[in-house]
């Protein structure tokens, strides 16, 4: 497992991106934007044991994550930054929160394509479904008693996700709604 470390100028002990992967060369790409430590820690474990290769670009918000995208500043280098084929969002981040960052994507059409899972513990489903119409491709709830297969689970539909957008397979965009929520 390689794990990366980068800082932010002028702030401490602040992680700019962390990579998780299995492996550096064949494995799949997916930039997360999650500002949450344990929800980090989670997928690194999650990543740990599961038994496909995924490669998690973790940055912590919005602002990261366009520049991510966009291979500016600190992510110029697409070897050790390569584009993603999948976001793991988060809807709740500081500055430039998630729908910003879905809208952005989905109005530039070099990532118009890009899948792009919510990740969110919100059951609300107003927020669910202006994230839908914005264009994420699912919902995923951060609950893992709410993920089948809990957070292995996670890392296994990302990959078999990726490997269906590579093979051009159409997939339906889906609401899993928590237990409890009602629409």
């Amino acid at each position: 497992m390689k794990m990366s470390w980068w800082q932010l100028p002028k702030r401490k002990n602040v992680p700019l991106c962390v990579v998780v992967a299995k492996k550096q060369h064949g494995s799949r790409n997916v930039l997360v934007v999650e500002d949450n430590a344990d929800d980090i820690e989670l997928l690194q474990i999650a990543a740990k044991a599961a038994p496909e290769a995924v490669s998690f670009h973790i940055v912590r918000d919005g602002e990261q994550a366009l520049a991510y995208l966009n291979g500016e500043g600190p992510f110029a280098d697409r070897k050790a930054h390569p584009l993603p084929q999948l976001v793991l969002l988060d809807l709740s981040l500081p500055g430039m929160d998630g729908f910003e960052v879905l809208t952005w994507i989905r109005q530039h059409a070099e990532f118009n394509s890009m899948q792009v899972f919510v990740w969110t513990d919100s059951g609300d489903p107003k927020g669910l479904d202006r994230a839908i119409k914005a264009g994420a491709n699912r919902f995923v709830p951060k609950s893992v008693s709410f993920v089948r297969g809990g957070l292995v689970g996670l890392v296994s539909g990302i990959s078999k996700a990726i490997q269906a957008s590579a093979k051009k397979e159409p997939l339906v965009r889906t609401v899993a709604e928590p237990q409890g929520v009602k629409t």
